[in-house]
């Protein structure tokens, strides 16, 4: 179907309830997500390409994002797609690993200030590295802990940039 644009509300519901192609499911999703990173990088102030502000990088990222998106649904409009569903796109996709991936990445997100970086990283890696459960725990535990000691060298000691410590601290050097 080509892209027509909808008038009201009706015709916009009616529009995305006929359409067959996910890529314009997520070509809508794309735009909406790049359209809000590009007017909140505003809030920060874009500047100028002379004197960039500290939302600069976030308005050309979120401009990029809007843009390539609504290429992806304009071009998917015209094409009848594969028929498939939304539904049939997870199906056997293991979409449970997804979302504990997520909940994971939510949960260090919020224990970081008072775990730390050491403590919650350590055990975000174990738990990430679980989740194909390909390794045995002693190689688990070996490869979480080097790559956090490997990110506290390189971002704390290094670059300088301050690391929570949580309430067990650590220094290194």
């Amino acid at each position: 179907m080509p892209f027509i644009p909808p008038s009201g509300l009706g015709g916009i519901l009616a529009y995305f309830y006929k359409m067959k192609n996910p890529d314009q499911y997520s070509g809508i999703f794309w735009v909406l997500l790049g359209g809000t990173v590009t007017i909140s990088s505003f809030f920060y102030g874009v500047g100028s390409f002379s004197t960039p502000g500290p939302g600069f990088i976030t308005f050309l990222a979120g401009a990029v994002l809007t843009l390539l998106s609504l290429v992806l649904f304009i071009s998917s409009s015209g094409s009848k797609g594969s028929g498939q569903s939304l539904r049939s796109l997870w199906e056997g996709r293991q979409a449970g690993k997804a979302f504990y991936i997520l909940g994971l990445l939510v949960a260090y997100m919020f224990l970081m200030p008072p775990l730390g970086f050491l403590l919650s990283t350590f055990l975000l890696l174990i738990l990430l590295f679980r989740v194909q459960a390909t390794y045995s725990l002693r190689k688990v535990i070996f490869l979480s802990a080097a790559a956090t000691i490997a990110s506290i060298i390189v971002f704390d000691v290094w670059l300088g940039v301050q690391l929570p410590r949580g309430f067990i601290g650590y220094s290194l050097f």
